[in-house]
């Protein structure tokens, strides 16, 4: 938003704040350098004394020549075009902080409106006062001592004072920045890498909490579910326009693990990839650009792109800035396509491999079984059948008034249909992921929703909880049928275990398997120390003809093999894979050596049919594990998950794997 400076209020703000130089620095460019964008770590004033250069701020335009003034704050994007001979500029990073009275804190309230927020850029009608106090603060600050970086405080105390009464006296327009749409724009443009989080607070200099909590404020929407949504956004266009495989697919859009993608795909599409570049195939002959599955919600209502225009204020949203929706029905033959497919796809029996099941997932399915009358003749939400008491619970998504025992849950996040099963519950519904040769014969009447969200379908069912993805837009529809709550991948699995409890009712149940589970990993972990030792086990998956990926402790086994057992990667997947928190590390074929443990286990399952052979070869067949015959495969679907019924059948596979002999 744009408006002029009030200098008052500015300098009522500036007198109570509290003042710390980061950093100061003279640049010079010359005309041919490449100039990469820069986010501001702090605060910043940036002062040109010499040359010409289009300057932009968050994509704001500024033709800056000498002693042109730019100030921006924290996080905002600095982008360079030369368009002279040479550009030389001085950037004075600062941080301003206010005490927490009951006074200042009124001011913290409106941390967007301070003057160390905003962004303006001006020539100053008397620079040469200016141009002398930036000169004198970067002497003083490359002395480095004491008494310099007092008077450096002091200089700029000067020049913030200067610069206050030059803006009064030029009435120079500011804009207010906007957090969220700098964030937006940085992964709109590298939606290709692994971004967390974490990485995000670190390049924007903010704490997780903070970033999370406004970006959610000011889209309604989290920051990995938007980011998600431009990835699939992304992933549609390739799979339309190009003949790129899955697998570079996938990693192009920031996924090393082709299955995760599949699923994730399959979850805002309504289809699979290949499913869908089917139906693009069909669509394209009726020049119809199939639909990607993208709850409006997700773009940002109040988020505006500024684009000047003389002297008024134009906002729009700019097709390039936001997520472009689609909301043509489909063509009667690619809708009967896609249906077909999905029915097809639901109905087909699951694959019978070489995933054991043992006595922790016996009694889980006997647990089942006790429970399948009482999920029958339950009455819909809303009737005073069945547990009518309403509790509060925390979720992802907030907090959500929900039955104090529900029994008709229907499980859209199909992953976590396990920690259900592994209370003794058993779901009116749940979504595709949920069927799987691990829960062979405990979902006989469970209806399979798939993984498209089929809002009818779940009316039918009339649940009393619902249990999805952290989808707000998702959440929004299903909370209109029923008390819907959201789950989240990569929390520990006791931990989520028991927020299922504490959400079902059963934290009893919950604590004893628990035990349960806790028993088994006391009476294996020995057997498995003695029999692998201080050798190294890696966990690969089947990849593709160049390249492939190692896994860490999440899924695939990993839970049991690194978490549970402890037991060691090779250096560099604990450094890549594990230690950094990705969870994965994409390799080439030639690296295979180094990344090979003693023990190799292969994750087989890609969503995909006619995966091609990766390990084979004459790299392949020099690997002690390979030589030791020390390699096990794992083809089960289930084996990718990590809910307490796939974690029991993988225990089994792990330990029978490790120390019995082949």
């Amino acid at each position: 938003m744009k408006a002029t400076v009030n200098v008052q209020e500015h300098i009522l703000i500036w007198n109570q704040a509290a003042l710390k130089i980061m950093d100061i620095r003279q640049i010079a460019l010359q005309a041919g350098e490449s100039v990469q964008s820069y986010l501001f770590p702090a605060s910043a004033f940036l002062y040109v004394t010499h040359g010409n250069a289009t300057l932009f701020l968050d994509g704001n335009e500024h033709a800056a020549n000498r002693f042109y003034i730019l100030h921006g704050g924290k996080g905002t994007r600095l982008d360079i075009a030369l368009t002279d001979e040479s550009f030389h500029y001085y950037l004075v990073f600062y941080k301003a902080s206010l005490p927490l009275s009951a006074e200042q804190q009124a001011l913290r309230l409106t941390e967007q409106h301070l003057p160390f927020r905003l962004q303006y850029g001006f020539i100053p009608i008397h620079p040469a006062l200016l141009y002398e106090l930036a000169e004198q603060m970067l002497s003083e600050w490359l002395v480095q001592g004491r008494l310099e970086r007092l008077h450096v405080k002091t200089l700029f105390y000067q020049f913030v004072y200067e610069l206050l009464r030059q803006m009064d006296q030029q009435q120079v327009s500011i804009v207010r920045p906007n957090l969220a749409s700098q964030l937006i724009r940085y992964m709109q443009e590298h939606y290709a890498e692994p971004l967390t989080r974490e990485s995000l607070a670190h390049t924007f200099h903010y704490s997780v909490p903070y970033l999370s909590k406004h970006f959610r404020r000011e889209t309604g929407a989290s920051i990995i579910d938007y980011l998600i949504r431009i990835r699939m956004n992304k992933a549609s266009s390739l799979l339309q326009q190009t003949d790129l495989s899955l697998q570079e697919i996938a990693a192009s859009v920031g996924y090393a693990d082709v299955s995760y993608f599949i699923r994730t795909f399959k979850k805002h599409a309504g289809a699979t990839p290949k499913q869908f570049k089917v139906a693009s195939v069909h669509a394209a002959r009726s020049s119809y650009r199939p639909i990607i599955r993208l709850g409006s919600s997700i773009v940002p209502r109040r988020l505006r792109r500024y684009i000047d225009m003389s002297d008024d204020n134009h906002y729009q949203y700019s097709e390039k800035g936001d997520l472009l929706m689609y909301r043509s029905k489909l063509p009667v033959g690619v809708t009967l396509l896609l249906c077909l497919t999905l029915l097809l796809s639901a109905c087909s029996g699951p694959a019978n491999t070489n995933g054991a099941n043992g006595s922790n997932v016996a009694a889980s399915k006997a647990a089942v079984s006790e429970s399948t009358a009482n999920n029958s003749g339950n009455a819909a939400i809303g009737s005073t059948t069945g547990s009518a008491e309403m509790v509060t619970y925390s979720a992802v998504n907030g907090e959500v008034q929900i039955p104090k025992n529900p029994q008709k849950i229907v499980m859209v996040a199909g992953a976590f249909t396990g920690h259900l099963l592994a209370l003794g519950l058993k779901p009116v519904g749940a979504g595709d992921e949920s069927f799987n040769n691990y829960t062979e014969g405990m979902l006989d009447d469970v209806v399979n929703i798939g993984n498209d969200v089929p809002f009818e379908r779940i009316i039918e069912l009339q649940p009393d909880l619902i249990v999805v993805w952290n989808d707000p837009a998702t959440i929004e529809k299903l909370s209109k049928i029923a008390p819907t709550v959201a789950v989240e991948y990569g929390i520990p699995l006791r931990e989520q275990l028991l927020d299922f409890g504490k959400m079902t009712g059963r934290e009893e149940q919950a604590k004893a398997w628990i035990a349960q589970w806790d028993a088994k990993i006391a009476e294996y972990k020995p057997l498995v120390e003695q029999t692998v030792g201080d050798r190294t086990v890696s966990i690969f998956d089947t990849g593709s003809a160049k390249e492939f990926y190692a896994y860490g402790s999440f899924g695939r086994g990993g839970d049991i093999i690194y978490g549970e057992f402890g037991l060691k990667a090779p250096p560099i997947i604990q450094k890549e894979a594990i230690d950094s928190g990705q969870g994965w590390a994409k390799l080439s074929l030639e690296l295979l050596p180094e990344y090979a443990g003693d023990y190799i286990f292969i994750s087989g399952w890609t969503g995909e049919e006619n995966t091609a052979p990766v390990f084979e070869g004459s790299i392949w067949d020099s690997l002690p594990a390979v030589q030791n015959n020390r390699v096990y495969h794992e083809n089960s679907r289930g084996f990718v998950f990590s809910d307490p019924i796939s974690l029991e059948a993988q225990l089994e596979f792990v330990v029978d794997s490790l120390t019995k002999p082949k």
